[in-house]
């Protein structure tokens, strides 16, 4: 948590820097180029850091009996749904099946 306190100050200090900085001539694009690698490879391990937590969190969550009988029940009722919609069995479950749970990113179906 010090770290994402350190990385927020940080792009604070950037951000003041920049615009304060853009009355004065731009500086040199080698300048800007190093300044901003130095910026983004300070923030680096704190995202991987975030991402790991966020990631820990999700499957806390997932492996939970639970989550998984909601799932089911989401899936289960989307698949119904679509077939009073009209589709035909085949057609709902493809889509079913290719629909990713709400509030979880596509690659992680």
């Amino acid at each position: 948590m010090r770290k994402i306190g350190v990385v927020v100050v940080m792009m604070v200090c950037a951000l003041a820097f920049f615009a304060h900085g853009q009355a004065n001539p731009a500086p040199p694009a080698q300048d800007m180029k190093e300044g901003m690698e130095a910026m983004f490879g300070a923030m680096a391990p704190v995202m991987a850091k975030m991402t790991e937590m966020m990631l820990e969190g999700t499957l806390r969550i997932a492996e939970k009996p639970e989550t998984a009988a909601r799932v089911a029940a989401f899936k289960k009722n989307l698949y119904d749904q679509l077939q009073k919609q009209g589709f035909t069995k085949d057609e709902a479950f493809t889509i079913m099946v290719n629909t990713s749970v709400p509030g979880v990113p596509a690659g992680m179906k």
